[in-house]
């Protein structure tokens, strides 16, 4: 028996805080990359939300609107009266607003990443969109559109790893 028990349990001390240093900064760049990977992750799957929600919302005014391009109507554009768009162009204008303020967190969207095509009944667009148009735009159409974005991370680490993501929304509605 040592006549000094407490050096020997000293120097077991010293080595074992070492060792725990060693795998803290070892497990530290594991433990801030997954960290950074939820964050962007959560990011990506709400903007994929906050898209849907625009293409609602750009679908919802272009559906009441739709019907209204070019109408000579007195209540037209007046207080209490429909908004009437003088041309197809002006309902593009106003579904994108009206998506635009949807997406917020993430800047605006460029008008020619918004498409809207109003379609007979049954026919509303699948697949890839060929062009924009509004020529069945009587009410019980269709009106569908779609709203496109490139999703990037917004953290370095994470941001060299995965490229950006194209996301869309889409929403089709029946015109009133």
């Amino acid at each position: 028996m040592s006549p000094f028990p407490y050096i020997h349990t000293t120097r077991r001390r010293r080595r074992s805080a070492g060792q725990a240093l060693v795998e803290f900064a070892i497990a530290i760049p594991l433990l801030l990359l997954v960290v950074v990977a939820t964050f962007d992750g959560g990011r990506l799957v709400y903007m994929n939300t906050v898209l849907s929600q625009a293409a609602r919302e750009a679908a919802r005014v272009a559906s009441v609107e739709a019907s209204w391009i070019g109408s000579n109507d007195p209540a037209c554009n007046t207080l209490g009266g429909p908004v009437c768009p003088a041309n197809f162009d002006a309902l593009l204008t106003h579904a994108n607003n009206a998506a635009n303020r949807m997406v917020a967190p993430y800047g605006a969207i460029p008008r020619q990443d918004i498409q809207v095509s109003c379609d007979a009944a049954g026919a509303a667009p699948t697949g890839e969109w060929t062009g924009q148009s509004c020529n069945s735009r009587g009410p019980g159409n269709h009106v569908s559109v779609r709203v496109r974005s490139t999703y990037t991370a917004i953290t370095p680490i994470f941001g060299q790893f995965v490229p950006p993501v194209s996301l869309s929304g889409y929403a089709t509605m029946i015109i009133n």
